[in-house]
């Protein structure tokens, strides 16, 4: 009886083992699939834009596909927090690394910025010592007939200039060359929300420079300290510099009294950019409230420059744009100055 009631018991522990060793283990391969590195994050990002397209139908409304975006984002295991600030999505990844999403639901075709358009570096010698650094990392999207207009207008005030477009705005141009009279550049901003607080800690601006898988260790430091982050525009990531990456590399080297305009989307959402070039001996700072269009930004950045160069100030400038077209003024948003509002092109 014994004897049988053990190989009744033994049967029994062979078929519970086989039972378990069949439960398919579905959770350690999901769990593998995603490793550590920019590749797979960039991979969660973009799975996320798709599940926000297949309901747009659903939610019509920016605002609630935008919130719907940042919950995807939070209730991933592999983000520690999602925020949006205005149309800037910060995602911060478990392991301390830092994602922004510059305006991730406009529609456009913008994935293909920098990275199918030759770099390009020109100069035009003036007789003076006045110089400009006119940058357009964006020109694959906005063109540079904008910027050549501006070119047009200082070489008539006898300025040196330096005109580079698309890859050609590095970190390494970025970090050196920028003590000029005048800075100006056209490209993309938004928001970096550092601590998840949904309060905005920084205005952060794009380059030229494509994020790769070299960018982490190339520029391990700067990631470290939030001098720089990756934004992303459409499925793209590009380098963008924070304000105390200005503040890092011009406190030595600060800017001679300049203009710097920031052509881009919330370049004065908040001061914290305008603040970096000021504190470092900047003159006076523009850029745009809120969202804008290229178009608007266009024929207003060439205006600008005009006005400037009859001897209208920043100041008056600003109170004849504002808005500068309909759709700007639909996003509310207004072209503003921080510091010397009587400042004039010499």
């Amino acid at each position: 009886m014994i004897s049988h009631l053990k190989t009744i018991l033994h049967c029994l522990g062979v078929l519970l083992l086989l039972v378990i060793g069949s439960v398919p283990l579905e959770a350690q391969p999901e769990k593998t699939e995603y490793a550590s590195s920019s590749p797979s994050y960039d991979m969660v990002i973009r799975e996320g834009l798709s599940a926000i397209e297949q309901q747009q139908k659903r939610e019509a409304d920016d605002s609630q596909q935008l919130s719907s975006l940042v919950t995807w984002y939070t209730t991933h295991p592999l983000i520690e927090y999602a925020s949006c600030i205005e149309r800037s999505i910060t995602v911060r990844f478990i392991d301390g690394s830092y994602v922004v999403l510059f305006d991730p639901l406009s529609g456009t075709s913008e994935s293909v910025i920098g990275t199918q358009w030759p770099s390009i570096h020109q100069r035009y010698l003036g007789p003076t010592n006045k110089t400009a650094v006119i940058l357009n990392p964006a020109e694959s999207m906005y063109g540079h007939h904008q910027c050549q207009r501006i070119i047009t207008t200082l070489l008539q005030k006898d300025y040196s200039i330096e005109y580079l477009a698309n890859q050609a705005v590095d970190v390494s141009y970025i970090r050196n060359n920028l003590s000029a009279s005048i800075i100006y550049m056209n490209t993309h901003a938004g928001y970096f929300d550092i601590d998840g607080d949904l309060l905005a800690d920084a205005v952060v601006i794009a380059t030229g420079e494509p994020w790769t898988n070299e960018t982490e260790i190339k520029y391990a430091e700067e990631i470290q300290n939030h001098l720089i982050v990756k934004g992303m525009v459409g499925d793209q990531g590009f380098v963008t510099f924070t304000p105390a990456f200005i503040e890092q590399y011009y406190s030595t080297n600060p800017f001679p009294g300049s203009l710097v305009f920031m052509a881009t989307c919330y370049a004065l959402a908040d001061s914290s950019m305008a603040q970096a070039f000021l504190n470092t001996g900047a003159s006076v700072y523009l850029g745009w409230s809120q969202n804008t269009v290229f178009w608007t930004n266009s024929r207003t950045s060439v205006q600008v420059f005009h006005l400037l160069a009859l001897g209208v100030p920043v100041q008056l400038i600003c109170r004849m744009i504002r808005s500068g077209g309909f759709y700007n003024w639909l996003f509310h948003s207004k072209l503003m100055y921080i510091g010397d509002g009587t400042y004039t092109i010499p």
